[in-house]
Formats: structure tokens, sequence, C-alpha cells
């Protein structure tokens, strides 16, 4: 625009102090707001999957929670097939079965009675386990630690392998036990997907 007007000019001028002073600013101010704001990531709108009819799908996923140095057990009979979506079976307490597109964690949690927000686990036979000075509340989905408030958008897929641990490790302690999650047997994931 200020150039414009400058070659338009017969006889160029000196450009008056405020004139300089409110180009100047215009510029910073233009460089401020790309580097600031034009960086950011396009944030798309996020939907919930929606359950699809049983048999829609058919993929396995590994889960542990772990309470402290703790793994919680769902081996009890009272855990297995609750959901015909979704669900342990044979008495295998870790390998998550999902017969239906559109199931989530959080969604799978409820069929046994755990519910999960950013801050607190509620368990069907230890209660409600919160984040406090010591202990921290903590998801890795497949190696990466996602946002509990982000698991609702995230459809389980054919592999994933899940920890959720409610204790004081960071890092590498983290690490090791979300290595402790067990690997799904390759007779359960036969004719499946593999990711």
């Amino acid at each position: 625009m200020c150039w414009g007007i400058l070659a338009d000019m017969k006889e160029p001028r000196r450009l008056s102090y405020g004139t300089a002073f409110m180009i100047a600013i215009i510029i910073a101010g233009s460089a401020f707001v790309y580097k600031n704001f034009m960086n950011l990531p396009v944030l798309l709108p996020r939907e919930v999957p929606v359950l699809d009819a049983p048999g829609s799908t058919h993929a396995h996923a590994s889960l542990l929670i772990m309470i402290g140095n703790r793994a919680v057990s769902f081996c009890d009979p009272k855990f297995m097939l609750k959901n015909p979506l979704m669900h342990f079976e044979n008495d295998n307490c870790t390998v998550i079965h999902k017969h239906a597109k559109g199931v989530t964690l959080p969604t799978f949690l409820k069929t046994l009675g755990v519910e999960l927000s950013s801050r607190c686990i509620v368990l069907p036979e230890e209660g409600k386990k919160c984040n406090d000075d010591t202990n921290t509340l903590r998801v890795l989905y497949n190696g990466a630690e996602v946002p509990i408030e982000d698991l609702s958008y995230h459809e389980l897929e054919n592999n994933d392998h899940i920890l959720i641990n409610f204790g004081l490790e960071e890092d590498a302690a983290l690490r090791f036990k979300y290595n402790q999650v067990p690997m799904i047997p390759l007779d359960v994931n036969k004719g499946e997907t593999r990711r």
C-alpha cells in the first residue's frame, strides 16, 4: 500500500515521522501475527466414534492398568464377556476383543465398571484414585502419552497397546511399565490386519 503511494508520486517526498512510524508498526505487527499465529495447527472438529452393529469389525487391543507397582486384575469371570460389542474372554484379562466399529477405550472401560477422567480413575473393587502430590494418572497409547480427555475421540484399532498408570513414574520408569503391556498372541490375531 505505501509502496504504491510512493510509486505514483512524480517527485518522491520524505515521509513524515508519523507516517514512517505507522509503516513500522504495520510491518512489526504483521511479523508478530505471522510468527505467533500462522504456524498454528489447523483445529478440526473432533467427533466421538459411533458404535456400529455387532460383527461390523473384529480387532484386538492389549490393555494393562497399573496402580503403583501392581497390575489391576480383570481375570475374575464376572469381567468376561460383559458386552457383545467389546469384552475380555477365555480368562484372558488383557486382550480386548472388539466386535463393532466405534469402540473407544472409555466405552470399553465402562463395561467393566471403570470410570476414567482427566484426574481420576474409579475401579470397581478399589474405589477412586485421583492425582495428588505423589501420584499422577497417565495413559500411554502405542508408546505415546495421550491426554485422557482425547481418548473418547480415538477408536480402538487392531494391535493397540495401552497402559493406564496411576503412580509416580516419569520418563524411563513409565516407559518400562509400558513395556509390560502384554503382546497380543499371534493366534488371537490370526487373519487380522496387524498394525
